[in-house]
Order: structure tokens, then C-alpha cells, then sequence
């Protein structure tokens, strides 16, 4: 496969489960390395990086996030220990998190509980896409990170999401296909690869494999 991920653009990767979705993500972050061919950021390859220096350039955000039984502070503070409270706010404003945290009896320091069990499904998400966006990265990788939330949830995340892709290049990961609409180019994978590219109207144009699969979500 080739990929091209044009930086301050949005780019979906969209399959059915097993197709190698998450692969690609976890090739991108350094968690192993391809057997053939090479990855490179601005044309320096990835093995030439510090791992750790190039990861503290990514936010990632998976499908099941975790929260420590602590504050909300504390666990945006996990990911930037030295984030100032204008920072805090403005992270959690970018994840359409700041109104109902501010509508909390503690509001910041509200205990979340174990794995964040206090909150909902889509407060859950909005408060780890805040985390991520607190750590200021070049690179936020949504894992199918609303697939599990109502649609009034998934709309306010997507709504960040889109906010966030006009300053950072954002790779999502998506099933609902409803939340790829404004990306600026996608990738359909099968079977490890990548069998359709381009945008959303390209795509449906063409009608074959990705148009299937958004008459089958419509049913």
C-alpha cells in the first residue's frame, strides 16, 4: 500500500473489521515496524526518530479510552503536567467538553471514578479527546472513537473533531461512515489493502465498494 498524509488535513481510513484499520495506526505511531517498504515524516524515515520525542507529537484517542479514578484535572494534567488552567479550558472547549463539565457541582474536580465509570459514554470520550488536544500534538489519531456513543454524543465529538483538523493533521479511524463526511481524503482498506481512494463525493460517485457500504449503514 501507499499513503500520503498531507499535514493540517483530515484523512479517514474506513474497512470492515480485520481489513487493517488499526494496523495502519499502529505502524504510524512506532509500535512495530513494517516488514518491507518504509514510513517517513517529511521524508526522514521513522526509524531515524527518537520513539518517544515523535510520540509525545501524537494525540490518540481509541474506541474504549480509560480515566483514572481522579479529578477531570488530573487526568487532563496525565497527558501535560505543566498545562495552565487557560490551557485546560481551552482543551476542553475544543472537545465540546467545557459546558458540561462547568454544569458539575465540582466541575473540575469532579472524581470521574474507576476507568470514568461516573461519566457517560460521550463525556467519557469528550474528556480523553480533551487530553489529547491538551498535549498540543502535530498528529491526533481517532480509533473508531465514537463507534460506542449515542448520536448526539458521536455529533459533538465529530464537531471537535472537525474544529481540531482546521490547525493539526487528524487521522480517523472510522465505522459510521457519517462522521467521515467533511474529511479530505479517505482510504477504504479490504483485506489488508487499500482498494478505493479519495473524497467522500469521489467516492460515492464511483459507486462501488464504498458507495455499498453507505447504502448499507442508510438501511
Amino acid at each position: 500500500i501507499n499513503m500520503c498524509i498531507l499535514k493540517g488535513k483530515m484523512i479517514a481510513i474506513v474497512g470492515q473489521s480485520g481489513s487493517g484499520k488499526t494496523s495502519i495506526v499502529d505502524l504510524i505511531m512506532g509500535f512495530y515496524e513494517p516488514d518491507a517498504g518504509e514510513i517517513t515524516i517529511d521524508d526522514i524515515s521513522l526509524k531515524d526518530f527518537n520513539i518517544n520525542s515523535y510520540r509525545k507529537k501524537i494525540g490518540y484517542v481509541p474506541q474504549d479510552s480509560v480515566l483514572f479514578n481522579t479529578t477531570i484535572r488530573d487526568n487532563l494534567l496525565w497527558a501535560n503536567d505543566y498545562a495552565t488552567e487557560e490551557e485546560i479550558e481551552y482543551a476542553c472547549r475544543q472537545a465540546n467538553a467545557y459546558e458540561f463539565i462547568e454544569e458539575l457541582p465540582l466541575k473540575y474536580d469532579t472524581v470521574v471514578g474507576d476507568r470514568g465509570v461516573r461519566l457517560s459514554g460521550g463525556q467519557l470520550q469528550r474528556i480523553a479527546l480533551a487530553r489529547a488536544i491538551i498535549r498540543k500534538p502535530a498528529l491526533l489519531i481517532m480509533d473508531e472513537a465514537t463507534s460506542s456513543l449515542d448520536t448526539n454524543s458521536e455529533r459533538l465529538i465529530q464537531e471537535a473533531i472537525e474544529g481540531i483538523a482546521k490547525n493539526t493533521t487528524v487521522i480517523v479511524i472510522a465505522h459510521r461512515l457519517s462522521t467521515i463526511i467533511n474529511s479530505d481524503y479517505i482510504y477504504l482498506f479490504k483485506n489488508g489493502n487499500i482498494i478505493e481512494e479519495g473524497t467522500y463525493q469521489a467516492l460515492l460517485d464511483k459507486k462501488s465498494e464504498f458507495y455499498n457500504m453507505i447504502q448499507l449503514q442508510k438501511l
